[in-house]
C-alpha cells in the first residue's frame, strides 16, 4: 500500500512584507487617512465650508445621564443634537465609509505586491521523500494610459531521490521578468482603466455634499422641533391661565346667582367652561410630555432625562435679499444641484466607456526575461536573458451585450439630463416659493399681532363689564377663548416665519452650521469669496 503524505503551506508574501513596508495600520491610522482624504476632497469644492469637514469626524460620546432638570435654550439644544444625535452620527459614518472606499480604490490602482512561499515534501514506501521549495514575488501596476506593467521573480529548489540507492538530484531555478502590456483600442486610456477610482473620488465628493446639506437640514429640523415644543409649552401655559380664569368666572357666576343677579344658565355655562378648560389642560400636558420625550430621542438623549425648554419665540424681521440674485446664486452654489450636474458627467463618462468596450481588443506588449538553473547551489545559476515584443488582436464574434450596454448608457445620459433640467426648474421654484411664503408670513405675523392685541382688549373689556353686570358670562367665555386662540396663532406665525427664513437661506446656499451646531447666516460675498 502506497503511503503518500504531503506537507505544505502557502503564505502570501504580501502578508509578510506589507506590515514592514506600511506598518500595522491601527484604527487611529485609518481615521487619519480618511480624514485627510475628506479634507483634500473638500478643498476641491469651494461650496463646502470647513465647518462640515470639522464636524464630520466629531467623536460620538455617550449621552449624559445626569440627575436633576436639564435646562436648554436654542443654542444648547443645537449643541446637544450635534453631539449626540444618532441620525447625524449615521450620516458621519456614511461619509466615513465613502472615504474608506476612495482610499481602497486608490490603493487598488497603486503598486500591487504579492508573493508566495511554499514547501512540499512527498514520501512513498519505496523511496525517500522528494522536496520542492519555491518562493515567488510580483509587483503590478496599472498606468494612466491603461497599460499594465508587471515585475515577477521566482526561485525554486527541487530535491529528487529516485529509487533506492539512486543519487540525490538537486536543481535550482531562478527567473526574473518584466512585462508591459498596453491596450491600443478597447481598454485604452485613463478614463476606461481607472473608472472605479474616478467614481470613488466623485462619490466621496457627493457624500461630502450630502453631509453638508444634512447638517443644515438637521439644524432646521431641530429648530422646528424646539419651537414646536416652545409653542406647546406656551399653549399649556395659556391653557392653565384659561383654567384660572374659568374658575374665577364660575365662582363669580355662582356668587351672582346667590344674590339673584345671574341666571341658572349662566352658572351652568361657567361650570361647563371650567370643565372644558380642565380637560384642555390635561390634553395639553399629555401632548407636551410625549412631544418632549420624542424630542429627547431626536437629540440622542435618554428619554428619562428631565428637560426644561428655555427661550423665547423669534422676532419676525424683513429679509434683505433680492429674489433674482438669490436664484442666480442658488443655481451656481447649491450643493445638491452641483451633484446632479456631476452625475450627468458620470453618465456621459459611462457612455464613452461603453463605446470603448465595443472596440476590438488590440494590445501591444514587450517582455524581458532573465532566467537560469544550476545543480550546485543557489546563486550559482547560469543566467540567460531574452526579450520579446508583439501585438495581440482579438475580435469577439458576439458583441451584442456590449452594444446593449451602449444603448442602456445612452438612455442613462438622457435620463440624467432630464433630471438636471427638472432640478434647475425646481431650484428656481423653491426660491420663488420661499420669497412668496416669507412675504405672506410677514403679513400674517402683523395681522396676528393686531388680532392678539384686539383680543386682549376685548377680554379685559368683557370681564370688566361682566363684573359690572352689563354682560353675561357667555361673552366673557367667548372673549377668553378667542384670546387663547389669538396668542397661539401669533406664536405659530412667528415660528413659521423664522423656519421659512431659514429654509430660504438653506436653499440659496447662505446657511452654514458651526461645529457646535449653531447656525451661521452668510452673506452673498462670503459665499462667492
Amino acid at each position: 500500500m502506497m503511503l503518500r503524505r504531503t506537507m505544505g503551506f502557502r503564505l502570501g508574501l504580501a502578508a509578510c512584507m506589507l506590515p514592514v513596508l506600511q506598518g500595522c495600520m491601527s484604527s487611529g491610522t485609518v481615521d487619519r487617512n480618511v480624514s485627510r482624504a475628506v479634507e483634500k476632497r473638500a478643498r476641491g469644492s469651494n461650496a463646502i465650508r470647513p465647518n462640515s469637514v470639522e464636524d464630520a469626524f466629531r467623536p460620538s460620546g455617550a449621552a449624559p445621564r445626569q440627575q436633576g432638570v436639564v435646562e436648554l435654550d436654542l443654542n444648547g439644544v443645537l449643541e446637544m443634537a450635534t453631539q449626540y444625535s444618532r441620525r447625524l452620527q449615521g450620516r458621519r459614518e456614511t461619509l466615513y465609509l465613502a472615504g474608506l472606499t476612495q482610499l481602497s480604490q486608490a490603493r487598488a490602482f497603486g503598486v500591487q505586491l504579492s508573493g508566495t512561499l511554499s514547501y512540499v515534501n512527498t514520501i512513498s514506501g519505496v523511496r525517500d521523500g522528494d522536496g520542492n521549495a519555491s518562493a515567488e514575488a510580483s509587483a503590478t501596476h496599472v498606468l494612466p494610459t491603461g497599460a499594465n506593467i508587471a515585475l515577477q521573480g521566482s526561485t525554486t529548489r527541487r530535491d529528487s531521490n529516485g529509487t533506492t540507492n539512486d543519487v540525490n538530484e538537486v536543481r535550482y531555478n531562478s527567473s526574473l521578468s518584466l512585462r508591459l502590456t498596453q491596450p491600443l483600442l478597447a481598454g485604452a486610456g485613463y478614463e476606461v482603466s481607472h473608472d472605479a477610482r474616478i467614481q470613488a473620488e466623485r462619490d466621496l465628493l457627493y457624500a461630502l455634499r450630502e453631509f453638508a446639506l444634512e447638517r443644515q437640514d438637521f439644524a432646521i429640523r431641530t429648530v422646528e422641533q424646539y419651537y414646536g415644543l416652545l409653542n406647546q409649552q406656551s399653549v399649556l401655559r395659556n391653557t392653565r391661565l384659561n383654567v384660572e380664569q374659568s374658575i374665577f368666572l364660575r365662582k363669580r357666576s355662582e356668587a351672582l346667582f346667590d344674590i339673584r343677579m345671574a341666571t341658572a344658565i349662566d352658572v351652568l355655562r361657567s361650570q361647563q367652561q371650567e370643565l372644558t378648560a380642565l380637560n384642555q389642560v390635561e390634553s395639553a400636558e399629555a401632548d407636551f410630555d410625549v412631544a418632549l420625550k420624542r424630542f429627547l430621542i431626536a437629540l440622542g438623549l435618554p428619554v428619562e432625562l428631565e428637560l426644561n425648554i428655555l427661550g423665547q419665540f423669534p422676532e419676525a424681521f424683513a429679509v434683505e435679499l433680492d429674489e433674482s440674485a438669490c436664484i442666480d446664486l442658488a443655481l451656481q452654489m447649491r450643493l445638491d444641484l452641483s451633484t446632479v450636474r456631476d452625475r450627468v458627467e458620470d453618465s456621459r463618462r459611462r457612455l464613452r466607456i461603453a463605446k470603448n468596450a465595443v472596440l476590438p481588443r488590440l494590445d501591444g506588449f514587450t517582455e524581458a526575461t532573465y532566467s537560469g538553473e544550476s545543480d550546485k547551489s543557489f546563486g550559482g545559476e547560469s543566467f540567460e536573458d531574452s526579450v520579446a515584443a508583439g501585438v495581440t488582436f482579438e475580435v469577439p464574434l458576439d458583441k451584442r451585450d456590449e452594444r446593449d450596454a451602449v444603448k442602456r448608457t445612452e438612455m442613462g445620459v438622457t435620463a440624467a439630463e432630464r433630471e438636471l433640467e427638472q432640478t434647475l426648474d425646481t431650484v428656481k421654484v423653491e426660491i420663488i416659493e420661499n420669497f412668496r411664503r416669507l412675504n405672506s408670513l410677514r403679513i400674517t405675523v402683523d395681522i396676528q399681532a393686531k388680532n392678539m392685541e384686539i383680543a386682549e382688549k376685548r377680554a379685559r373689556n368683557a370681564l370688566l363689564r361682566f363684573k359690572n353686570g352689563e354682560l353675561s358670562n357667555r361673552d366673557v367665555v367667548e372673549a377668553e377663548n378667542d384670546l387663547l386662540d389669538a396668542r397661539n396663532s401669533y406664536a405659530r406665525a412667528l415660528v413659521d416665519h423664522e423656519l421659512q427664513r431659514l429654509r430660504l437661506l438653506r436653499n440659496v446656499g447662505l446657511l452654514d452650521v458651526a461645529p457646535d451646531g449653531t447656525m451661521l447666516e452668510l452673506s452673498i460675498d462670503d459665499v462667492q469669496r
